[in-house]
């Protein structure tokens, strides 16, 4: 099914955001599903997109600890770094500061806001999403992270 123009300019305009673009936009649209949204006649997971925020997770911790095993951090000052760039706080934070919360597909029940958690897993599904369509190559993952400001300090 062809997406309509509306909607092919605003997951172009999110790609853009990232700096990546999806080969599988399938992944794209299940990583901005939070639980509880509802799209007919389309196969989504029960939880939204907190499979792939897991993922995300995951990826984001691996990415930041890698970056600082590679530049002989200490494990003290890769963990203090973990705490702060993938706290949901931060996390949300990013996830607005970069507008992500216009794409985001709610909830009815929880009205037109998105909430502060459901960014922060919002952010951590388009990294797990972006890792699974790049065939997880990390250098990849990397850029989207520095993208959207998640990374290591330069």
């Amino acid at each position: 099914m062809p997406l309509s123009s509306t909607l092919a300019e605003r997951v172009e305009t999110l790609q853009h955001i990232i700096g990546y673009t999806f080969t599988n936009q399938a992944l794209l649209f299940e990583s901005l599903h939070s639980a509880g949204f509802y799209v007919p006649a389309r196969s989504t997971r029960d939880g939204g997109h907190k499979d792939l925020a897991q993922v995300g997770d995951a990826v984001l911790r691996m990415v930041l600890i890698l970056h600082g095993y590679q530049a002989r951090k200490t494990r003290s000052t890769i963990n203090n770094t973990i705490s702060a760039n993938a706290s949901n706080a931060n996390l949300a934070a990013t996830g607005f500061d970069k507008t992500l919360d216009h794409f985001v597909m709610i909830n009815p029940a929880q009205g037109r806001t998105v909430s502060n958690g459901v960014m922060a897993s919002t952010v951590e599904a388009l990294i797990g999403a972006v890792y699974i369509d790049s065939n997880m190559d990390i250098e990849t993952v990397r850029s989207v992270i520095d993208t959207l400001d998640l990374g290591w300090p330069a």
